[in-house]
């Protein structure tokens, strides 16, 4: 089994596993073994350690901007080298997902339209070591795909994977309940929430924390808000986010990701 047709190849990741240490330079180092003819991007390697959520998340939201010849490696693993499956799923899009089969690409993937899942046979492998499968069993795979070699020596087909949705918030008539999905550079606090709040909210209490945050306003971007006020805004992943004006929301009011929130229309 090969894939053909494709003169250049993306290779985007997407890790926890940050960049202080080795770890995002050898599993590129481990598929420019097989090619050098690839275009690596890295989507982010700063997912909270074991978030999967989080990571499926920003996989779902980088992945529809990338073009069909991109083979995706993710990896929020917490469970590596046990029981739990290496996949690779081919799409409709022509994008390809290599990773564990916890969840974490099955968003992104579904969106693409699933059309193949491969189980990947790590115990055909050569040298793959229990806590590093990015290096050993995606990167290799990956590396062989790159490179137009045949790779049905190390996976069989199968039928189901691990589902993960991305909750959906519980939107009322002057309440939502939505949770944090995660924290951007800038501390805006993005929720679950897809596009705006009610029009007709145009003041909103957020509860957080043990916070109450009164009267925030909503506005269209960060720069309608005074400096330091704390605004609602829908920002460029397309979901609601909680955020301060060249401020940072999540160190002020000690925001993570897996947060509950809650909004509530101001009364006047």
């Amino acid at each position: 089994m090969e894939v053909k047709n494709m003169k250049n190849f993306v290779v985007a990741l997407l890790t926890d596993y940050g960049t202080k240490d080795t770890y995002v330079a050898e599993v590129k180092a481990a598929i420019l073994k097989h090619s050098t003819n690839v275009v690596f991007v890295d989507i982010s390697h700063e997912i909270h350690p074991y978030d999967i959520l989080e990571g499926a998340f920003l996989l779902m939201h980088a992945a529809k901007t990338f073009p069909p010849n991109t083979i995706f490696i993710a990896v929020v693993d917490p469970t590596v080298g046990t029981e739990r499956e290496a996949t690779v799923i081919f799409t409709k899009t022509g994008k390809i997902f290599i990773g564990p089969d916890n969840g974490l690409m099955f968003p992104a993937a579904e969106k693409e339209e699933i059309t193949d899942i491969f189980k990947i046979l790590v115990e055909k492998i050569p040298d793959v070591s229990a806590t590093f499968h990015g290096r050993d069993v995606f990167a290799f795979i990956a590396g062989h795909i790159v490179a137009g070699k045949d790779f049905s020596t190390y996976v069989e087909a199968k039928k189901k994977l691990a589902q993960l949705s991305i909750p959906k918030p519980n939107i009322l008539h002057n309440s939502a309940e939505a949770v944090v999905l995660h924290v951007d550079r800038f501390g805006n606090a993005i929720t679950n929430v897809k596009g705006s709040l009610p029009p007709e909210w145009r003041e909103i209490d957020v509860m957080i924390k043990g916070i109450h945050i009164s009267r925030v306003r909503k506005v269209r971007t960060y720069g309608e808000a005074s400096v330091g006020e704390t605004v609602i805004v829908v920002g460029g992943t397309g979901y609601t986010e909680l955020a301060i004006n060249q401020g940072n929301a999540a160190q002020r009011y000690g925001i993570a990701p897996g947060d509950r929130i809650v909004f509530l229309k101001s009364h006047p």
